[in-house]
């Protein structure tokens, strides 16, 4: 096993599948698996890394990256962090050791738009998951079409999104017509005819 970890290929690809599942660990909390495989290919990839020396600039801009990545992760910064991050990653690999021991360059660029492009894709749907009103619940019936299916004088049936409604009307609505809803009221909807 050490054998293999003495390449400097297989202890950054073991760090960054393990930096992959912790993150996915910290979306997905409580399956326990992928933040105990990732925390030990995290150790293990490091322990690879370390065993080479690596330089300490190249192991800086490697945990700046890490940092960056997670902002981007967590905030959206509508891909500023991502790319930067990304950046750091490729060049921090490429200057983590020094001498004829070094991590092959197209692995490195390779991995780093691949973390790059997943990061921001994650953050960019958690930024739009975030800032998405009302996506379900009854407050999303709101301003909704329907059909009045009896007539609504001031009470009757309506059919909203493939579902029977009781709902009550401030003007007479004749079955058949379409109606909006206005607001929600103790699972009865107040409408209107659209």
């Amino acid at each position: 096993m050490s054998l293999l970890l003495a390449d400097p290929n297989v202890a950054f690809t073991l760090l960054v599948l393990g930096a992959l599942a912790i993150s996915w660990e910290l979306h997905a909390p409580g399956l326990l698996l992928p933040g105990t495989v990732g925390l030990l290919l995290l150790c293990t990839g490091v322990f690879g890394l370390y065993q080479d020396s690596p330089t300490w600039y190249g192991s800086l801009l490697l945990a700046i990256a890490g940092l960056l990545l997670l902002i981007e992760l967590k905030i959206y910064t509508h891909m500023i962090s991502g790319i930067v991050g990304s950046l750091l990653l490729a060049f921090g690999t490429l200057v983590l050791f020094r001498g004829t021991r070094h991590i092959d360059p197209s692995l490195a660029i390779a991995v780093s738009v691949a973390v790059g492009a997943i990061t921001t894709l994650l953050g960019l749907l958690g930024w739009r998951a975030r800032s998405a009103k009302h996506l379900t619940g009854i407050e999303s019936m709101i301003g909704t079409i329907g059909i009045a299916k009896t007539p609504l004088n001031p009470t009757g049936t309506v059919l909203v999104h493939g579902e029977y409604w009781h709902a009550r009307s401030n003007s007479p609505i004749a079955a058949g017509k379409p109606v909006a809803v206005e607001t929600v009221d103790d699972l009865q909807l107040l409408v209107r005819e659209a």
